[in-house]
């Protein structure tokens, strides 16, 4: 396929998701704003690359800084630019181990989030987005909550970085999805003891 141009479709983009075909080709499904999704023949790795190439934005110490803002190792949240950060979240079970999981969600695109159920038991989480499509990942509800608020630390910081307001015409977007079940806080809210479901009660 030709090669996908991420300079012309960036603002349509909604999320990077790891497929597998048809036939087992292991690809990316390209999520596009009321646009059909497209498919590629590249690892979701490869295409983020191109993505942050575009930008001339240097991924692995993105990474490296914006993990030390947000206090995580793995799975960190990445601003390239305003209205684009990225959201990494478990989509799948890899079939071989360098295939990858990981699907990066546009936070900019997101109406809601909120647990997804098969019968009474809890199977993922539906993200929503601002055109009514939306896409279910078997990454668990809680920690989906806690790579967002580690994605507002990461907006704020690269706001600052790159010298353009946090809000207002002409920056991101901060984050304001309706949940479910407003009761319930991020893990490292300071409060969170008083609106946590009890031990044993969270998936």
């Amino acid at each position: 396929m030709p090669k996908v141009d991420f300079s012309q479709i960036w603002p349509e983009l909604i999320g990077l998701v790891p497929v597998y075909a048809r036939d087992g080709t292991n690809g990316t499904r390209i999520l596009l704003e009321h646009r059909q999704a497209i498919f590629s023949d590249l690892k979701t790795k490869t295409l983020l690359a191109q993505l942050a190439r575009t930008f001339l934005f240097d991924l692995q110490a993105a990474r490296r800084a914006f993990g030390r803002v947000c206090g995580r190792c793995y799975a960190i949240p990445v601003a390239i630019r305003p209205g684009l950060v990225l959201l990494p979240v478990r989509a799948r079970e890899a079939r071989v181990k360098d295939d990858g999981t990981r699907a990066y969600i546009v936070k900019a695109k997101i109406r809601s989030i909120r647990p997804e159920y098969r019968g009474l038991r809890k199977a993922g989480t539906r993200f929503s987005f601002c055109d009514g499509s939306s896409l279910v990942v078997p990454h668990r509800w809680s920690s989906v909550r806690e790579i967002l608020l580690a994605a507002d630390l990461v907006e704020k910081e690269a706001a600052g970085l790159g010298g353009y307001p946090s809000g207002g015409s002409g920056g991101p977007t901060p984050f304001r999805a309706r949940e479910s079940r407003p009761d319930y806080c991020y893990r490292n809210c300071p409060q969170s003891g008083l609106c946590r479901p009890p031990d044993g009660e969270e998936d």
